[in-house]
């Protein structure tokens, strides 16, 4: 009988210039039996190189001579149009990286800063919390997320009532100030020594809780007057099956329900949102705190009237430290087609940093995913073969450059938990530096926030929004776009929600452990820069003052690859800039000074 075709040739004499044709990447006894399955024309043209996104300034991007010399903008605007790829000369690739080496010094002198301690790590324990430590933990974060919700919210009717007086003081008129719609008067919390409402203190606290001087009665509490209640949205279980089968989650408004913030009653009410007032446009997804206010008149259905979610945003720390211009490339896997182990796209991508190096290569694994099944046939181990990964990355790039290497939960060597410990090898470089996942690190003052999983595609599949809502009971839905960018929308709920993954409950493919999310997922400050990379269009926004980049994928699989690259200048300083005591809300109107596009360009370019 004849022996299957085997992908492993073992022959150790193979010299490396000839294994898997030549790709450094690829084991000693790994040998493609064909090429990969992507169909491509060798006659049309590469598109590597091809610049698909800018965001920032074009001053900044033309002093590094990333702008092909054809293309003509407008250096006030903002956008550069997409051109085809600079074929530059060696002499000239040569001169824009003396260039760029002289710029930004060496690379001993970045400043890099990560406390250990906030994030996982190889002491932590995992998949020991028992069901009650998850409704433990689950209720602290109602009230964490619901304690700021009801800050923000007594800031603003305290700022209401500010322009109320202002009104009256310079029109004398009464009238004038019902037209500014206050929301419901906050109470201030009764106290202890006030004998007369003693009785009924004690009465109400069966019902109801203070939440900063916000009055929040229990989920179930029967009104016919309008009543505010906080807790955790949740899906019925039909919810959840069908949207993770065809992702029509948001379809199904009229199945979303709210647990009460005290978990221990397991108090639990359906929503009914067709009557949402406030805002104009809102999105709810299971898991998400929120604040609402309207009437329930048997306990059973409680139907809204207005959303609260938002909490008043630590806004990004301009870099003031930040004395040099730093150039950073972003990557995310995968790496290598699935048919094959060569890391072809990689291999290009380091060619690229040798020929024009930054000051940081930011890589997000995994590199060898655990659901590829070609890994199973390697004739090495696992780490010996990751090893041989990193370790031809390095050799690959120049000393100058700081590579931080993010894990992810899918790899071969990592932990199947996430959050994700960082990867370990035996090898030591000095410019290398495994992070977990989820992250935020600082480099020369830029903080950088960094998940590698798809959280941004999993709200939106997850999320329900005004759009998709009949509204007054009619048949007929939301204009489309009500509920604005779905982008900016997923982004403002990990934000608002102070979590890297606010979603709950998970997709079954993620490992998440709520007790190490608690404790190492928190987002408690909005970054200058977040890295999600997503399976979604690639994009980079501004969105509360955070550059937000999704690079794409190295290898696309049946899509172009990308990755991002990105200019760092120093930021101007300004003796108006914002205090950073000062507490600030996204409705201000008064911009960041300076605007993160005046000191930060970026681009994402496929592979």
């Amino acid at each position: 009988a004849k022996k299957s075709a085997s992908r492993l040739s073992h022959n150790v004499n193979t010299t490396d210039g000839v294994r898997a044709g030549g790709s450094p990447f690829t084991t000693v006894t790994y040998s493609p039996i064909s090429a990969s399955s992507k169909k491509v024309d060798p006659d049309a043209p590469s598109k590597a190189g091809q610049v698909v996104y800018t965001y920032g300034s074009a001053k900044l991007l033309k002093q590094f001579n990333w702008l092909p010399p054809k293309t003509t903008t407008d250096e006030d605007n903002d956008s550069i149009p997409i051109d085809e790829q600079d074929e530059g000369s060696v002499g000239d690739r040569n001169l824009r990286r003396n260039n760029v080496a002289g710029n930004r010094g060496t690379a001993a002198g970045i400043s890099f800063v990560m406390k250990a301690s906030q994030f996982a790590n190889d002491g932590c324990k995992y998949m020991f919390d028992a069901s009650y430590d998850r409704v433990m933990i689950l209720g602290d974060r109602i009230y964490e997320c619901g304690n700021a919700i009801c800050k923000r919210l007594i800031l603003e009717a305290k700022q209401s009532k500010k322009q109320q007086q202002e009104l009256v003081e310079t029109t004398g008129n009464l009238a004038d100030v019902a037209s500014l719609g206050v929301s419901n008067a906050i109470k201030e919390e009764p106290k202890d020594d006030d004998n007369d409402e003693a009785g009924n203190g004690m009465e109400e606290e069966k019902f109801c809780s203070w939440f900063d001087g916000i009055k929040v009665f229990h989920v179930d509490y029967p009104s016919s007057e309008p009543i505010r209640v906080l807790g955790r949205i949740v899906a019925e279980s039909s919810l959840t099956s069908s949207a993770t089968e065809n992702g029509a989650g948001r379809n199904h408004a009229s199945k979303l329900a709210i647990v009460d913030f005290d978990e221990h009653t397991l108090r639990y009410t359906r929503l009914d949102l067709s009557k949402v007032k406030i805002p104009s446009w809102w999105s709810l997804f299971p898991g998400q705190t929120v604040l609402l206010e309207g009437i329930n008149p048997r306990g059973l259905l409680f139907s809204v009237s207005q959303i609260y979610c938002e909490r008043t945003l630590g806004l990004p720390r301009t870099p003031t430290s930040l004395d040099k211009t730093l150039t950073l490339v972003i990557a995310s896997a995968p790496f290598t087609d699935r048919d094959d182990l060569l890391y072809e796209k990689l291999s290009s991508l380091l060619a690229y940093c040798s020929n024009n190096p930054p000051d940081v290569l930011i890589l997000t694994g995994p590199f060898a995913d655990a659901n590829c099944k070609l890994y199973a046939e390697v004739a090495e181990t696992f780490n010996e073969y990751f090893e041989k990964i990193i370790g031809t990355i390095m050799n690959s790039i120049s000393g100058q450059t700081e590579v931080y290497v993010v894990a992810n939960h899918d790899d071969l060597v990592s932990a199947f938990v996430y959050p994700t410990p960082p990867y370990k090898i035996a090898s030591f470089y000095k410019n290398l530096h495994f992070l977990p996942d989820p992250c935020v690190f600082s480099i020369e003052g830029l903080e950088i926030g960094v998940t590698t999983v798809d959280i941004i595609k999993h709200l939106i599949d997850s999320e329900c929004t005004a759009a998709h809502v009949t509204m007054g009971g009619s048949s007929a839905a939301a204009p489309i776009g009500v509920g604005g960018d779905k982008i900016k929308r997923a982004y403002g709920h990990l934000f608002h929600q102070a979590s890297f993954y606010p979603l709950n409950p998970p997709p079954e493919d993620l490992p998440l452990d709520v007790d190490m999310l608690n404790e190492f997922g928190r987002l408690d400050r909005v970054p200058n820069v977040m890295i999600c990379p997503s399976a979604l269009n690639r994009y980079v926004r501004e969105i509360n003052g955070c550059v937000c980049i999704n690079p794409g994928f190295v290898d696309g699989l049946s899509a172009d690859g990308s990755y991002a690259r990105l200019i760092i200048h120093p930021p101007a300083t300004d003796d108006q800039q914002q205090n950073e005591s000062q507490p600030v809300t996204t409705t201000s109107t008064a911009p960041l000074n300076p605007t993160p596009a005046s000191y930060i360009a970026c681009q994402i370019v496929k592979t």
